[in-house]
């Protein structure tokens, strides 16, 4: 099976999508998994489990950077982790592939306060 998932928002759709269920935008080519039925299962539990209210805690995003070496390949990466930055993203690790071809993974965090107040 194959979700689809929204870099704007966060939330995913099931199925061919080339828009967000959610909050409309418009997604990108390569923001897709296939996924078991069991990974679907934990990843609809996840999303449903209420957390203690006024817990602050940490939320995750991991997004493809581009290999290429050359001008577009950078300009790409930048303007990635520049648009993160701005939404509040902290990069904490680039991870490489498998092999010098194969694309590095940026991981960000950012903190997910909904009402917290000290």
């Amino acid at each position: 099976m194959r979700i689809y998932f929204c870099p704007e928002c966060g939330g995913y759709s099931l199925g061919p999508a080339s828009q967000c269920d959610e909050c409309q935008a418009v997604l990108p080519d390569d923001s897709w998994a296939d996924v078991t039925e069991e990974e679907l299962s934990q990843l609809e539990y996840i999303e449903e489990l209420e957390l203690p209210p006024g817990l602050p805690t940490w939320e995750y995003d991991v997004v493809k950077l581009n290999t290429e070496s050359g001008v577009n390949g950078i300009s790409y990466s930048t303007e990635v982790l520049n648009r993160m930055g701005e939404k509040g993203w902290e990069l904490i690790n680039i991870l490489p592939g498998d092999d010098s071809e194969d694309p590095r993974y940026g991981v960000f965090k950012r903190s997910w306060v909904p009402d917290y107040e000290e």
